[in-house]
């Protein structure tokens, strides 16, 4: 099985691009709901908390399981999952008029494995109106910005290290160095990459498919383009046919351009359909859908 990290989307707008950066440090990662039960993470190697747009007191937040920061693996609370950590921990949390929205300025305050090789003071990217006012027990802070915000901190006896800030974004000078960091205390012992990710997905698709025939409806979208290219490369334009269907809700000439745009990169084994009356007629008397 692959190793894997696993990031706990709390509707941050980061939450993919943590999940990317962390894929290209060489570790995997799997994106799952803040309230996925344990027994779908106790496989993980380490956990990562992402932010989000909520308030840890409001009443609308994700739901989240708990339960999860009894896991004995590496966590790592981002932004929102900072906050929440402290919250769930017996930290405090307020709204203390002194936010940041921004770049802000780092500074250590104790030692914390995932300041390793990283030098200070230096540049980091906030987002929040919320602080840490109250350090839970048994934990530390680790780092604080100008203002004197809490911008880091750590559990004293578990590995569970919580940033304010943001490590995934470019404007966080040495947010790599950080997230590698903590990969490093996840012990990943299967390094990941695309090239293993393509090489391993295609001996399985090979194994599956054997000399069976496939037929994948495409949509001209992203997901879609990227699985059919990959499935024609495994496995031959003999055994791949892409369909693609004109429901009649595209933009004027779009689908056109969709096709082209195929033909342009090669794939001759891509056939359109045109069905746009069919589906029209269908919400022909709708009004409002």
């Amino acid at each position: 099985m692959q190793d894997f990290i696993a990031v706990l989307d709390f509707g941050s707008q980061y939450a993919h691009l943590i999940a990317k950066r962390i894929r290209h440090l060489g570790a995997y990662t799997k994106i799952f709901s803040p309230s996925a039960k344990e027994n779908l993470l106790q496989d993980a190697k380490g956990i990562v908390l992402s932010g989000g747009p909520a308030s840890v007191y409001s009443t609308d937040i994700p739901e989240f399981n708990s339960n999860i920061l009894n896991l004995d693996l590496p966590i790592l609370g981002l932004c929102y999952g900072h906050q929440l950590i402290a919250k769930e921990f017996g930290g405090a949390i307020a709204n203390t008029g002194k936010g940041e929205f921004g770049k802000a300025i780092l500074q250590q305050t104790s030692d914390f494995p995932l300041w390793q090789n990283v030098s200070f003071p230096n540049q980091v990217w906030m987002s929040h109106q919320d602080s840490v006012t109250k350090c839970p027990p048994d934990f530390e802070v680790t780092g604080v910005t100008e203002s004197g915000n809490v911008a880091a901190m750590r559990h004293r006896k578990r590995r569970i290290y919580t940033l304010q800030f943001h490590p995934e974004v470019n404007d966080t000078e040495q947010g790599q160095k950080i997230l590698n960091n903590f990969i490093n205390t996840c012990e990943i012992c299967s390094k990941w990459s695309m090239e293993t990710f393509i090489t391993e997905t295609t001996e399985r698709l090979q194994q599956e498919v054997g000399e069976r025939k496939v037929l994948m409806f495409i949509s001209g979208g992203v997901d879609s383009s990227v699985a059919f290219a990959l499935l024609d490369r495994v496995l031959g334009r003999d055994q791949m046919l892409g369909l693609y269907i004109d429901n009649g809700f595209m933009r004027k000439d779009e689908s056109a351009e969709i096709i082209e745009r195929y033909r342009e990169l090669g794939y001759t084994n891509i056939q359109p359909r045109d069905y746009s009356t069919f589906f029209l007629d269908a919400v022909a008397n709708q009004v409002d859908p």
